[in-house]
């Protein structure tokens, strides 16, 4: 879990609670989901660019 996602300040006063509160957040950042790769590759091309766009128009033209 990102620091900064952490948006409120806590006070915990309890000691139990404060090792639950310290488990919760471990167990959050052990449990990442894997990031997910998507198929394609990344323009940089100018041609390849104005190509691509050209063939966008030509599509959302047709309806």
């Amino acid at each position: 879990m990102a620091i900064s996602s952490i948006t409120h300040n806590f006070v915990i006063s309890n000691p139990n609670s404060v090792k639950h509160f310290i488990a919760a957040i471990d167990e959050a950042d052990r449990d990442r989901t894997p990031k997910q790769t998507l198929p394609g590759h990344q323009l940089t091309n100018p041609q390849e660019i104005l190509a691509l766009m050209s063939k966008r128009k030509k599509q959302t033209l047709k309806y």
